[in-house]
């Protein structure tokens, strides 16, 4: 980041922290996606997500084209979408920015009713326009903004000397400007440092000797040449102990010259250091680790590398130039910078007379603490509240602005009245952009993926979650929020909104009788990802990076990790598309819920050992999951033998197993272990209720024709949940065998009917049923078949009574979700760094 960007990050932070009764908002540009993760990151918890707004604009060539009717268009959009927000006052961090990159800043060119306030940094390339606007296309540009910056209300300068010379170049009213200064970042202080860490740190950039350093951009005003000859006149004693340290990154070119000039000056190869790239830590350290820190910049709008410097401990002389004396703040710290020898005068006695080098260490220390950015926030919010106050007192009779209806008609006017001729492409671009700036007022979105039951009900288990949590979100909607069934269009990889599974859902209720369009999102819109559509998920990545930027949370239900940490159980297709999906959500989602505690702890695990690429912190809830299967809009119809089967399972102690017959499940050692029983004359029943699954092509076979088959074992596909209920209350005991599961919905629609349980000792069955259950361990089909014939024992013996596992209703689980995804009542945060 810039030292610009630097500033306006810092200077907002501020603002927020010393806002007092002043709401702050944020606006950010859609045409910078790769930053607005990050900024929204840094603003969390001190400014609410509903207050960072994203505008959109039409995409353009940059501003070099003099006939680019989209950046004219932009400008005008950009005021329209900051008028909507109806602020008081707004404050531009940057002006300047545009020529080279897609920034689009304007005071005034269509809201002439909000104050405007700008950062001024300074007037350089005003005033040396030879040096800095010698292109025709950058001068046009830089003195239109010059022309902006007069129509602004306020200034905000960074020092005392750069707001006088706005007062005196540019004939701004001084009661226009004030000077609210700078300061250095909270990691700039002074550490304790250790003789080896400073030969290191110093050894890296390849100084080898104690070094007097300067830190800056290569360019003419930074007097880097003039720091060189100084510091050739430095007696050749002094240059034996020392370096010339240059911290900075010139272009090749540029390190030549400066290497060429400095031998010209007579100094050695090993006399100058250029240090190239340098991080922030690093630079703390340079501060502190070098002999002396000289600035001998000819203009600065501030000066903060002397201030840094400062910050850090080190002893620092600088130009008298400019604003840098507002810096260092101390006069015989200073040289003329067109005079190299007293600039070299200077530097020889800042390294050799002691006592002078202690009270500029002394001085450095108290210097310093003057600067900060809660005194620069404070003295910008003092500012916009004077601006503010200032107008209202002088425009007692104004209009107010203008209303919604109007600026929108204002903004077409304007359009209209710009003198380039826009293509069909530019109109469809801007039309799309004033639309996704459309602030309507209207309820916030709970928008509900069901891709998968909209396109067709399997019955599954997931696909009766979604069911049933849809319609209690639906049903029981918050005040001020709408929820929205939503499909994806995997020809689009978009989302549109379900209003035909709606209507066949929940007819007659709003929405329901609308065609499937495209959704219509608002910042503070959620979107929950309730149906498990992992195939086709990260190919609507670029969707749902779009819907953040906007300010759309994202979240998504987890159901469980199994495919990804035990992909063997799985068969390959799932298997193949579990990772990628894992990766994707993990990327684009702001929370993820999951069904279970357990399955919210292993996605802590997975995140902490894979660390996903992300800006933002990531929220991790976890709901528990309802049974009442009448509130799910259970399916209904029994078989013609459906008292047979009933009265078949009544007849004796019925141990029951519910769930697609498949390799996790623990069918095979389950039914070993049943068989194990009859072949010692245990009197049970075996009922398996599920469809067969994948990988289980031997069991299958011997389940179909198995020789005890509607005798004392059952096994029934396809039953629709009226018949499951009455299974469930004519059995014994429900045995849980899975090997690993998300939740185990069965065992709460066991308790529902206050039935046994025997289960597993994994850790998320202990979550779900506590100590209303018989649990066993061991992997073989004597284990299970022991632990079996103990809860029979146990049961013959009266000793084991109707479960009172507590479990929730579909309303209560829906609740649950409703705490975490509208009330914020995560369970973990992971951070990314």
């Amino acid at each position: 980041m810039r030292g610009i960007g630097r500033y306006s990050l810092a200077l907002a932070k501020a603002i927020v922290r010393n806002a007092g009764g002043n709401e702050v908002w944020i606006v950010l540009s859609d045409l910078f996606p790769d930053s607005i993760e990050q900024i929204r990151e840094t603003f969390a918890g001190i400014v609410p997500d509903e207050r960072i707004v994203v505008f959109s604009l039409p995409q353009f060539a940059f501003y070099q084209d003099p006939g680019n009717w989209r950046v004219r268009a932009a400008t005008l959009i950009r005021e329209h979408a900051i008028a909507e927000i109806e602020p008081d006052l707004v404050h531009i961090s940057s002006l300047f920015e545009g020529y080279v990159d897609q920034s689009i800043s304007s005071v005034k060119a269509l809201d002439a009713h909000t104050l405007v306030s700008v950062t001024l940094y300074d007037l350089i390339p005003f005033l040396n326009p030879a040096k800095y606007l010698a292109d025709a296309g950058m001068r046009q540009h830089y003195f239109g903004k010059i022309d902006a910056l007069k129509r602004a209300d306020l200034l905000l300068a960074i020092s005392a000397y750069c707001g006088e010379e706005a007062v005196r170049e540019l004939g701004i009213g001084r009661e226009r400007v004030t000077n609210i200064s700078s300061a250095a970042s909270d990691n700039f202080v002074a550490r304790a440092l250790t003789a080896q860490v400073r030969e290191a740190v110093l050894a890296r950039y390849g100084v080898s000797r104690r070094a007097v350093m300067t830190a800056g951009i290569v360019e003419p005003r930074k007097n880097l040449e003039g720091l060189i000859a100084a510091y050739s006149k430095l007696p050749a004693t002094q240059r034996e102990q020392h370096q010339l340290f240059m911290v900075c990154q010139p272009q090749e070119l540029s390190r030549i010259r400066l290497l060429e000039f400095a031998a010209s000056c007579g100094l050695a190869p090993d006399e100058i250091v250029l240090s190239g790239y340098v991080t922030d830590d690093d630079l703390v350290a340079l501060y502190q680790a070098c002999e002396l820190f000289v600035f001998p910049s000819f203009h600065e709008g501030f000066g903060l590398p002397a201030l840094e410097a400062m910050a850090c401990g080190a002893l620092v002389v600088a130009s008298s130039a400019t604003s840098i004396p507002e810096v260092i703040g101390r006069e015989d710290a200073l040289f003329d910078p067109h005079n190299t020898q007293q600039m070299a005068d200077l530097m020889q006695r800042a390294l050799t007379d002691e006592d002078y080098r202690e009270s500029l260490r002394a001085h450095a220390a108290v210097q310093a603490a003057k600067f900060s950015w809660d005194a620069t926030g404070q003295r910008a919010v003092r500012a916009f509240e004077q601006a503010f106050a200032k107008r209202n007192e002088r425009d007692l009779s104004r209009f107010p602005p203008p209303d919604k209806t109007r600026r929108y008609e204002n903004l077409l006017n304007a359009l209209t009245d710009l003198d380039a001729v826009p293509t069909d492409a530019d109109l469809i671009a801007s039309a799309d952009a004033i639309a996704l700036n459309r602030r309507s007022g209207q309820r916030r979105q709970l928008l509900v993926d069901v891709s998968i039951l909209a396109d067709h009900d399997a019955r599954s288990g997931i696909q009766r979650v979604t069911r049933a949590i849809f319609q209690q979100l639906h049903s029981a909607c918050r005040s001020g929020w709408t929820v929205r069934p939503v499909r994806l269009d995997r020809g689009a990889m978009a989302y549109r909104y379900a209003n035909a599974f709606l209507n066949e859902s929940a007819p007659g209720s709003e929405f329901a009788c609308d065609p499937d369009e495209w959704l219509d999102t608002q910042p503070g819109d959620v979107f929950l990802g309730l149906d498990l559509v992992a195939d086709r998920i990260p190919d609507a990545i670029a969707w749902f990076g779009m819907q953040r930027r906007r300010g759309v949370k994202v979240y998504f239900v987890v159901y469980d990790l199994l495919p990804v940490l035990r992909p063997e159980w799985f068969h390959e297709g799932i298997a193949r598309v579990f990772p990628p999906w894992v990766e994707t959500i993990t990327t684009v989602a702001d929370g993820l819920v999951a069904i279970s505690r357990a399955v919210a702890d292993n996605l802590q695990d997975w995140l902490v050992r894979h660390k996903p690429k992300r800006e933002r912190s990531l929220r991790i809830g976890y709901f528990h999951l309802g049974a009442d299967i009448g509130n799910s809009q259970p399916s209904t119809g029994l078989p013609d033998n459906a008292a047979d089967t009933l009265a078949a399972i009544r007849s004796r102690p019925t141990i029951l197993m519910v769930g697609t017959v498949e390799p996790r499940k623990g069918y095979v050692q389950a039914v070993a272990a049943f068989e194990e029983l009859w072949a010692s004359y245990v009197d049970v029943n075996l009922v398996i209720v599920g469809k067969a699954g994948w990988g289980v092509d031997e069991l299958v076979p011997q389940l179909a024709r198995h020789a005890d088959a509607n005798k004392r074992f059952f096994w029934l596909q396809g039953i629709s949940d009226e018949f499951l209920e009455d299974i469930y209350a004519s059995s014994s005991c429900l045995l849980a065998a899975s090997l690993g599961e998300g939740f185990g919905l069965p065992l709460i629609e066991a308790a529902q009917q206050r039935i046994s349980i025997i289960a597993r000792d994994i850790p998320v069955f202990r979550e779900v049923a506590g100590d209303h259950a018989f649990y066993f361990t061991g992997d073989t089909a004597s284990d299970l078949a022991s632990a079996i014939q103990s809860w029979l024992a146990l049961f013959a013996a009266g000793t084991i009574s109707a479960t009172t596992l507590p479990w929730l209703t579909w309303q209560q689980s829906a609740k649950q979700l409703e705490q975490v995804i509208y009330d914020g009542e995560w369970y973990q945060t992971w951070c990314p760094k």
